[in-house]
């Protein structure tokens, strides 16, 4: 049912606050009175001790000069020490003082000018031996020479595969040798086999390099 637009609104006494101020006010007010009448009955006198401070502490200062740099004086000359001879022309007083080394420097050549040490440096980066897989393009045999099978190897029956790295330069031609793997029996054969090879040289910048390339040789009786 709808209350009336018109009929009063009235607060109830659960939900006022104010209804119990007066109650709680005095209630807080004696218990408060309470306690102080019983500090005041188990503390009846109360003296504070002052702290005498009868010594009186002195500071003082010292006055610290300030510090200053001293150089040290130079250390006194060294003496002069005679020394003996066994000529009659020189005195017996007489001192080295100074003395003239001569090294003959005089005769040398003058140091090379700088655009010719340039050339130099130029010349050595250019022969420089590059990584076989940085090239653009590898060398390519021309020339194959297949190894003189070892007459001992021949006679004994052994066969085997032997690997020789040879250092191809920019000519194609083999210019070093290097590492040989494989049975000891084949190696002077593969590497007599391996410096008659020749290749296109490889090619890094449009420009030929040199090229470590490794080379298998295959012994095999027929």
């Amino acid at each position: 049912m709808d209350r009336p637009a018109d009929m009063p609104r009235k607060k109830s006494q659960e939900a006022d606050l104010r209804h119990g101020y007066g109650k709680t006010f005095w209630s807080c007010f004696g218990g408060s009175f309470v306690a102080h009448l019983a500090v005041v009955a188990l503390f009846p006198h109360f003296q504070a001790d002052a702290y005498d401070k009868s010594e009186p502490v002195i500071i003082q200062i010292e006055d610290i000069p300030e510090t200053r740099q001293e150089r040290r004086p130079p250390p006194p000359p060294r003496p002069v020490v005679p020394i003996a001879s066994d000529s009659d022309d020189i005195p017996e007083d007489a001192t080295i003082m100074e003395t003239d080394l001569d090294f003959g420097l005089d005769d040398l050549a003058p140091p090379p000018p700088l655009e010719e040490l340039y050339q130099v440096e130029m010349e050595e980066e250019e022969e420089e031996i590059v990584e076989i897989w940085r090239v653009e393009k590898q060398p390519d045999p021309k020339k194959e020479v297949v190894p003189v099978y070892p007459e001992i190897a021949r006679k004994a029956g052994i066969t085997g595969t032997v690997q020789v790295e040879v250092l191809v330069n920019k000519q194609g031609l083999v210019e070093a040798i290097g590492r040989v793997i494989g049975n000891e029996v084949f190696h002077e054969a593969a590497k007599k086999a391996a410096a008659q090879w020749t290749f296109s040289p490889a090619i890094q910048n449009d420009k030929p390099v040199k090229v470590w390339v490794m080379l298998p040789f295959r012994f095999q009786l027929n």
